[in-house]
């Protein structure tokens, strides 16, 4: 696996976390609850943040790429799994959530976001070049 293919992957994750939260706007400007208790503008602007950084590695600037994606990471890793597995220890019915689905759903999109990050992060530093 190569870094440039692990950043595609990443901006798949950007995709999808710029999808659930788009979702999550439109459902409230029609009057429905959001899908999650986070804001979706600010979830929104994360994602647009580590969009903008990873497509900054994968046009040659890895040095900026290499050290913000570990921060976000753990910031992901805390506020986009922890924060939501939390909500369900506190309430298993999840009153925050417009129901299991994108509680569940945002989950698997950050766990996938923690994974390809940090995997993205070990080959930016792997002591070997890419061949």
């Amino acid at each position: 696996m190569t870094l440039h293919r692990m950043q595609k992957l990443q901006i798949i994750w950007v995709i999808l976390g710029l999808s659930y939260n788009v979702v999550s706007y439109w459902r409230l400007t029609e009057g429905k609850s959001q899908l999650a208790p986070t804001s979706p503008v600010a979830g929104a602007i994360f994602m647009a943040i580590c969009g903008v950084v990873i497509l900054a590695g994968l046009i040659g600037a890895q040095r900026i790429s290499k050290f913000i994606i570990p921060v976000l990471t753990l910031f992901l890793i805390y506020s986009g799994v922890f924060l939501h597995i939390n909500a369900y220890w506190e309430n298993t019915n999840l009153p925050d959530y417009a129901s299991k689905l994108p509680w569940f759903a945002a989950i698997l999109i950050n766990i996938y976001g923690v994974a390809t990050l940090i995997l993205g992060s070990w080959l930016a530093f792997r002591p070997f070049p890419e061949k």
